[in-house]
């Protein structure tokens, strides 16, 4: 996947990338799948990296982490290790987002105990587990899903700005 992505153009400018590790992360993508949750948000979590310009990638539960940098399965190893899997504070999490970014990515379930505040700038939230009701609505993009063309869909919105 790495050697792939390698001719791609970059997504231009800091990406700050939030990855959701709370326990509702751990469940199946559906009824009929054994993928987690978590194994798609990971994926993504790679394949973002490797097309940012600059990445800097927090996982979010209980609190904000910072991931160290990594790529391919060792930043899987590193987002699933950086903390607990218990709650979803992803409104918090935000708010103690203080680096300056270009955009926001957050991959998520999009299940959250707190309000979600509107991203600072432009905020993607891809949500890996379609729920009826989610939470990144309002000033977020929002997509449901987890393939490769979601970068192709975040190239091609900031390209129509």
């Amino acid at each position: 996947m790495l050697a792939s992505v390698r001719s791609q153009e970059k997504l231009p400018g800091k990406t700050l990338l939030l990855v959701d590790v709370s326990g509702s992360m751990t469940a199946p993508l559906s009824r009929r799948s054994e993928m987690l949750r978590t194994d798609a948000a990971y994926g993504l979590a790679i394949l973002l990296r490797e097309v940012a310009e600059a990445v800097s990638v927090y996982s979010f539960s209980d609190r904000l982490a910072a991931v160290p940098p990594r790529r391919g399965f060792a930043l899987r190893d590193a987002i699933d290790r950086s903390q607990g899997h218990n709650a979803t504070y992803l409104g918090a999490a935000l708010a103690r987002l203080e680096e300056p970014g270009d955009r926001v990515i957050v991959i998520t379930d999009e299940q959250a105990h707190d309000s979600i505040p509107s991203p600072k700038g432009r905020g993607t939230m891809i949500n890996v587990a379609s729920f009826k009701n989610g939470v990144g609505y309002g000033a977020w993009t929002h997509i449901d899903g987890w393939s490769e063309s979601v970068v192709e869909y975040v190239r091609a919105l900031e390209q129509s700005d």
